[in-house]
């Protein structure tokens, strides 16, 4: 059938991200002290990762996404202060943390963009926690205006490889599952997920990812590559 949809994984395959956490937090402290809470570094930090081991066990077992607000407004509230997810005050605070990250893409994923751009719906499909901040690093990269949407896990409310977020996608696809293509990193959040909807899935081994047949339950993606120049070729031969 033919592919009339691509579906595209961010982190680790369009983008790779780095950031030191001990930086982050130091300065999502700063931020918390120039809004008025008279916080001790440690203390907050202590807190702070407390609370998002917690938030990242529960999203593992049942998928639900939490933002980072939620987590910096738990950790607030268990140091006695009152503030809610959607205060400024922690809104600007996510915002400091992910200040600190550098995000930068593959070598491969500006080209692919442009060889893949006009000839299908193009959309993003992520796992993130912070939607802003996913938007934003789309600005700052230059490829915003390649996906005709954005489909992402802290607005839906729903991690791959839940089907929700991959039902989403397919209805602003308007196209049957059978004539979309997935690509992603993550056997089990993009292959499974893609598989388990009828999507036809490829897993992109880039160097240090490697595909283990024997492995992740024995979920077995359609294609592996090992970038996206090599998808484009495949792409071009019409797979």
């Amino acid at each position: 059938m033919v592919i009339k949809a691509l579906g595209l994984d961010f982190f680790g395959t369009l983008v790779e991200a780095e950031a030191d956490r001990d930086t982050c937090v130091s300065k999502m402290c700063d931020r918390l002290r120039e809004c008025g809470y008279a916080i001790d570094d440690e203390d907050f930090a202590s807190h702070y990762r407390s609370t998002a081991t917690e938030h990242r066990r529960t999203r593992e077992a049942d998928l639900r996404e939490v933002n980072n607000c939620v987590w910096i407004s738990d950790a607030l509230r268990r140091m006695g202060y009152e503030a809610e997810p959607s205060s400024l005050n922690v809104v600007s605070t996510v915002e400091a943390y992910f200040d600190q990250w550098r995000i930068t893409l593959y070598p491969d994923a500006l080209s692919f963009l442009k060889l893949i751009r006009g000839r299908y719906t193009i959309a993003l499909v992520s796992n993130f926690t912070d939607s802003a901040f996913l938007h934003r690093s789309l600005s700052r990269l230059g490829i915003d205006g390649f996906f005709d949407f954005v489909v992402d896990s802290d607005v839906i409310g729903w991690r791959k490889p839940h089907p929700t977020i991959f039902k989403r996608f397919l209805e602003l696809s308007a196209v049957k599952a059978g004539e979309v293509l997935f690509v992603g990193d993550d056997l089990k959040a993009d292959v499974r997920g893609a598989k388990d909807m009828g999507i036809r899935a490829v897993f992109l081994a880039r160097p240090g990812r490697k595909l283990d047949p024997g492995g992740d339950s024995g979920i077995q993606p359609d294609f592996v590559v090992s970038s996206l120049t090599e998808l484009g070729k495949l792409l071009d031969e019409g797979l």
